[in-house]
């Protein structure tokens, strides 16, 4: 299971953090992919279709103030160890105390399964901010591992995602046929 080790936006403000994020582009079984990490944890993971500018943009932003080190062959290794190893891993997030509770609260979704934005509300006890919920989750930038994918609206249908509703159904399917694959290994 990934661990969430977090900084809030004010926290990060108040305080000179010279951060080295090595970051890099690879593939994923779900695309084109980003990954950055620090010493603290995996601070990115992104997808894209076309142009990468954007998500390094948005992490330059989210990071200010940090030194971008760029090593592709680091991000291939981890982006390999997340999708082919299974590997679990420290994340390293910044937001509100809002957004980093919605963010652990998703973490406790099982593989395969998933949750509406109201049962991600009733988890951090805030029943009626399923918008303020839904806001937390489109804003994670660390896809896959941060399970955002996991949660669907109430009445069924996949909701938004940032990197594409195909891709959303394709890492629920994903996650499904692993989940079955497991399952008769078990039983085998």
């Amino acid at each position: 299971m990934n661990k969430i080790e977090a900084i809030t936006t004010s926290e990060y403000k108040k305080i000179d953090i010279n951060l080295d994020i090595i970051y890099g582009y690879g593939s994923s079984p779900f695309g084109k992919t980003m990954i950055a990490t620090t010493s603290k944890g995996i601070c990115s993971l992104e997808f894209y279709d076309d142009s990468y500018e954007d998500i390094f943009s948005r992490l330059q932003t989210t990071w200010k103030g940090s030194k971008f080190i760029h090593d592709d062959k680091k991000a291939q290794e981890l982006l390999d160890k997340i999708f082919i190893k299974k590997e679990s891993f420290n994340l390293f997030v910044k937001g509100t105390i809002f957004q980093i509770n919605v963010w652990k609260a998703i973490l406790s979704i099982k593989s395969a399964d998933t949750l509406t934005y109201s049962d991600v509300a009733q988890l951090v006890n805030k029943t009626k901010a399923v918008r303020a919920v839904a806001s937390a989750i489109g804003s994670n930038h660390i896809g896959f591992l941060i399970p955002c994918h996991r949660v669907i609206s109430k009445s069924g249908a996949m909701g938004g995602y940032r990197w594409g509703i195909n891709r959303k159904k394709a890492i629920l399917d994903y996650e499904k046929s692993r989940e079955s694959l497991d399952q008769v290994q078990c039983a085998g």
